[in-house]
């Protein structure tokens, strides 16, 4: 038995598809097709309240609930990679607000990020502001204890006070030096002056070079909440830099536990980094001759089953690695870089 649609279930059929048309027109935009714009200052100092538009549309029609993100360059333990700084969602014209506090001192390349919603790829929008020199100091040291009465002048006149009395006591060394007379029951014999004198250059030297030193420390003792009013100032450490991120990286060494970097291809060369990363440098060597705590590898591991069996079982104080942990085909390659430097 046959079934034939009829007329009206094919009509219902045609009304659901324009249905569903219309509302996948009407729905948020995807991906395909949009646009970026941002209007952004050309220079900001540090510390400063920063506020960064990003305007999307497809087709000359604003975007509405796009989510979008502003990011920069930032480098860490020997990781580059994109910093997130602030994130924001369009309104119904299409534009996105997004405002950060500036600290670091040089922006790099910064770019407007498209997250969503739609999978397909949109270039981001690449941009750079300029970061000012000065700006506010935004961090300040301060001591765990405050004591009452106790501050930087006080500081100057005690250690003056004290520099005062070994001056006095360096100049009655010298009038001892010149003065001095030994006396014996027959003879009495006139003293010299020149080590009484040198005593009292040291101490005078000592003295002023010190305090030269507390108060004219450039690095110490620089005012960097005033830049350029200052002769201390230095421009060239004008504060240490510091990464602000939004989302946490996970942590992944430098650049060992990067699964490229045991794929190149090469058997030896791979097993050579897995020994890093898996520590048995640490014990054995880099080259696998042996060290302080692990003997040599080389021309002792047997064949490559027993050397499996080894590692899985940890002889003699050595850690085991079970498969879940050290893979065989990551073995294989330690191996062959082991049996490489026979």
């Amino acid at each position: 038995m046959s079934y034939r649609p009829s007329r009206s279930t094919a009509r219902i059929a045609t009304s659901v598809m324009i249905v569903a048309t219309i509302l996948g027109l009407s729905g948020p935009a995807f991906a395909a097709g949009i646009g970026i714009s941002v209007g952004a200052p050309e220079s900001v100092a540090v510390g400063q309240q920063v506020e960064v538009k990003a305007v999307l549309s497809e087709d000359g029609v604003p975007v509405e609930g796009a989510e979008v993100a502003l990011t920069y360059k930032a480098t860490l333990g020997g990781k580059t990679d994109r910093v997130e700084i602030a994130s924001a969602t369009t309104d119904e014209t299409g534009t996105a607000v997004m405002v950060y506090e500036q600290r670091a001192n040089d922006n790099g390349e910064m770019q407007i990020v498209y997250l969503g919603p739609g999978t397909d790829p949109v270039d981001p929008f690449e941009f750079t502001i300029a970061v000012e020199k000065g700006g506010v100091q935004l961090y300040h040291s301060e001591s765990g204890v405050k004591i009452p009465f106790v501050n930087g002048t006080l500081v100057i006149l005690v250690i003056a006070t004290v520099w005062v009395f070994i001056s006095l006591s360096a100049v009655l060394l010298a009038r001892v030096g010149k003065a001095g007379i030994v006396e014996d029951e027959a003879s009495a014999e006139s003293g010299s002056m020149w080590i009484g004198a040198l005593l009292a250059f040291a101490a005078i030297f000592t003295a002023v070079g010190m305090v030269i030193v507390f108060v004219r420390a450039p690095l110490a003792n620089t005012d960097l909440s005033h830049p350029g009013e200052y002769e201390t100032h230095i421009d060239e450490y004008d504060r240490t830099e510091l990464a602000h991120v939004g989302d946490l990286d996970p942590y992944v060494g430098f650049g060992l536990k990067d699964e490229s970097a045991a794929q190149t291809g090469d058997p030896v060369e791979d097993g050579k980094v897995l020994s890093f990363e898996y520590a048995c440098a640490a014990c054995h060597a880099p080259s696998g001759l042996g060290g302080v705590v692990g003997p040599a590898l080389i021309g002792e591991i047997g064949s490559f089953n027993n050397f499996v069996e080894e590692v899985r079982d940890g002889p003699k104080g050595m850690p085991a690695y079970s498969e879940a942990t050290l893979s065989d085909a990551d073995l294989q390659k330690i191996y062959d870089f082991l049996e490489a430097g026979r």
